[in-house]
């Protein structure tokens, strides 16, 4: 006998499915968004560095580039060009990202201060949910907190970052809207992890993971997409996105920091600082580690897919993608969202549980930059205290790769409990590493 068709509403256990009207979902949507938005909006004017409240503008620098930029675009100017007033800073992602970002050239700037924030808060609420958080106040209260106690959350929204935006891509892409939610294979799906690819070129080891998953339709798809997005950059922006892909395959990347900067937390940053040179065999060995740990993190990945634990699975890769990029500031690591709701609530190891859960609280945390000197290469300076707690993050992240991989290979499979939770809300058997 065919088992009933899966109900297309979220509710819970024994409680009677009540169909999401338009004016429900609209209810709801608020509820979620709502308060955390608030929230942002307030603490907005104290995230950055001479940041004002109102009505003096907060300090979105970063959000201020991507204006700039589109602005000199709109007017035929090089984007390559652009610099900030005050901070200097340059533009310097994919030609692409600035097409997309062409309606930031339009309408007063306090404008699009508010609605980045509030679509940033939205995204993190769209991966929160599809992580599995329950939807409703739960859902607005952990947003809340993550908004004031998250830092790459809370710098995220302060200096107009993209990176909530992104992982919101790749998550919708990966999980269905909600745990329990229908859903089925689309042909669209990997669109919005090739999208994500061509504003950042990081999250390309999602389409890795698809293809090593076996899912090779959803890795063909991203990489098809993130060659149209690109080719799309190139019809709007030909000499940048040539400039751009030239500059990046000789090392460019573009960034003004200082390699040893210690809010950039790889493990190319790690090497340098370690080292106290950046020299091209410090760049090679720092470089060829990172392949090596996003690798085998991306191999562990899948088998956590495959048992079961897909929030887990994403968070490793979504880390993997921070320790290998050469460029991983501080509140890039959102990726800590989905490793926090894993660690809560995936059936994992007790030691996975523990080293992964003080990753997240170390990063949520940030003390590399809350406790130490930074700047003018004061790094190279640094004790070896200080070097700890500059560079513990990454080399926590090390480990719990490193440590999946090693009990993956000397353990034997045992049975998970018949009715392990997982996103999706479907039952599994699948087999289990010891605690």
């Amino acid at each position: 006998m065919s088992s009933p068709a899966p109900v297309a509403t979220e509710v819970p256990p024994g409680r009677a499915a009540v169909p999401l009207t338009r004016g429900r979902k609209a209810r709801l949507l608020l509820l979620e968004v709502g308060p955390p938005a608030v929230v942002a909006l307030l603490v907005l004017p104290f995230v950055i560095a001479y940041s004002h409240w109102w009505p003096r503008l907060p300090n979105t620098i970063d959000l201020q580039v991507y204006v700039y930029a589109v602005k000199d675009m709109v007017a035929g100017r090089d984007i390559f060009q652009t610099v900030t007033p005050g901070w200097k800073l340059p533009f310097i992602y994919p030609p692409i990202s600035a097409v997309l970002m062409t309606p930031l050239a339009f309408g007063p700037y306090v404008f699009w201060q508010l609605a980045w924030t509030v679509a940033g808060v939205g995204a993190m609420q769209s991966v929160l949910r599809r992580c599995g958080v329950p939807r409703g106040w739960r859902l607005a209260v952990v947003g809340s907190v993550a908004v004031v106690a998250v830092e790459p959350i809370r710098t995220t929204l302060g200096y107009g970052q993209v990176n909530t935006f992104l992982m919101a891509l790749v998550v919708a892409d990966l999980l269905p809207r909600w745990p329990g939610a229908p859903q089925r294979e689309r042909r669209s799906q990997g669109v919005l992890v090739g999208l994500a690819t061509s504003v950042k070129l990081t999250p390309a080891l999602f389409g890795v993971f698809a293809f090593l998953a076996g899912r090779r339709r959803f890795a063909i798809v991203s990489g098809l997409s993130f060659i149209a997005f690109t080719a799309v950059g190139y019809a709007f922006l030909p000499s940048n996105t040539v400039a751009y892909y030239t500059g990046l395959s000789g090392g460019d990347t573009r960034s003004p920091a200082s390699p040893f900067y210690v809010g950039n937390q790889n493990l190319l940053s790690v090497f340098y600082r370690l080292a106290g040179t950046s020299s091209t065999t410090t760049t090679l060995l720092g470089l060829g580690l990172a392949a090596v740990v996003a690798v085998l993190g991306t191999l562990v990945a899948v088998h956590w897919w495959r048992v079961g634990q897909k929030v887990f699975a994403i968070a490793l890769v979504g880390l993997c993608t921070n320790l290998a990029s050469p460029v991983s500031w501080t509140h890039h690591y959102v990726w800590i969202l989905p490793m926090g709701v894993a660690v809560l609530t995936q059936a994992l190891p007790r030691w996975v549980r523990v080293v992964a859960g003080f990753w997240v609280v170390w990063v949520a945390v940030c003390l590399p930059l809350s406790v130490l000197p930074y700047g003018d290469r004061v790094e190279l300076t640094y004790t070896p205290l200080q070097e700890l707690v500059a560079n513990l993050g990454p080399l926590t992240g090390v480990v719990l790769v490193l440590g999946l991989v090693v009990q993956l290979l000397v353990t034997r499979r045992r049975e998970l409990p018949r009715h392990a939770l997982v996103a999706g809300g479907e039952p599994v058997t699948a087999p289990a590493l010891p605690r």
